[in-house]
């Protein structure tokens, strides 16, 4: 997928990536820690690309870190450098002072380590490991987290006050399902980057390749949509793309059949098909608080949906 340079590159036809970049803007020019949330494949590291690149740091260094690649022997001599006399090192903070660090996937990072990012965040000031020297840095921290943060605090996983640190200027991305006005933009410049990649003339689409897209729910979000369209646009024949060449799994259909359902009223049926989707949903979301998240409701009215279809524990 093709790097965002700067916000006017974000496809922002729907409400809610319109306001999300109005919103990004303004925390983009700001120092304090910004936090960015939102499903796997949305954007989170394009989204905070662009915030560096439209704030005062621009052209000093911008260092992406994936916390839940950094050895757990290794984390904090990473983040804050080591002083050995034998083999020194300074960590990602230092290297990019008067820039930006990335921090995706925050909450992987162990509990003591959090309590040292903390620290950082509130003044500035580190050790590194094996010193008693403090050094200052003067860095703009980015966090990302696919999960909601305060899921991690309430399993334990992350500190309450490095969760309330962070979630002061935060943005949360929309999953693609919910941004439909973007597809066909999104498809149009994907196809246009797919092609020059790929040496061949831009295929064409109509609408209903459109209309299948705009259905799909893209559990991958723009990520997958690009992935593909590129596997599209390599099987392409006579110029033209096909739905068959996005090799998506189709969406279930309910079977309907009248007399299943006998005399029941409009509510017990579907009481039926709420309690048969609830039950699919905590297959994969086994906690209220997590299927509430999922499905947009609150933890209360998932809780007493499953206490009354004995969903659950």
């Amino acid at each position: 997928m093709a790097k965002i340079l700067s916000f006017n590159d974000i496809v922002t036809q729907s409400d809610k990536m319109r306001t999300l970049v109005e919103n990004a803007k303004k925390f983009a020019v700001l120092d304090a820690p910004l936090l960015i949330q939102g499903e796997t494949g949305t954007g989170k590291d394009l989204i905070a690309r662009a915030c560096h690149r439209f704030g005062a740091r621009k052209d000093n260094k911008f260092i992406a870190v994936n916390c839940a690649g950094l050895p757990s022997e290794d984390a904090e001599s990473e983040m804050f450098g080591r002083a050995d006399k034998d083999n020194p090192a300074i960590g990602f903070f230092e290297y990019a002072d008067g820039g930006t660090v990335l921090l995706d996937s925050v909450a992987e990072l162990p509990l003591p380590l959090q309590a040292k990012l903390l620290r950082f965040l509130n003044d500035g000031t580190f050790r590194r490991v094996g010193e008693e020297k403090e050094h200052y840095a003067n860095v703009r921290v980015i966090c990302t987290s696919q999960v909601p943060l305060q899921h991690y605090v309430e399993e334990g996983k992350m500190r309450g006050d490095l969760f309330h640190r962070l979630n002061v200027l935060n943005l949360n991305i929309p999953p693609l399902r919910e941004r439909q006005e973007d597809i066909e933009e999104l498809t149009r410049i994907f196809i246009a980057q797919i092609s020059q990649e790929l040496g061949i003339l831009a295929p064409h689409f109509d609408e209903k390749f459109i209309a299948y897209l705009r259905c799909y729910p893209w559990a991958g979000n723009v990520r997958e949509l690009y992935n593909t369209l590129y596997r599209a646009c390599s099987l392409a024949q006579n110029n033209q793309l096909s739905i068959a060449d996005l090799n998506l799994i189709e969406q279930e259909i309910l079977p309907v059949n009248v007399e299943q359902f006998a005399n029941e009223t409009l509510e017990e049926i579907m009481n039926k098909f709420e309690a048969m989707v609830l039950r699919k949903f905590y297959e994969q979301y086994p906690s209220t608080r997590k299927l509430a998240t999922r499905l947009g409701v609150s933890h209360t009215a998932i809780a007493n949906k499953l206490k009354q279809y004995g969903i659950g524990k």
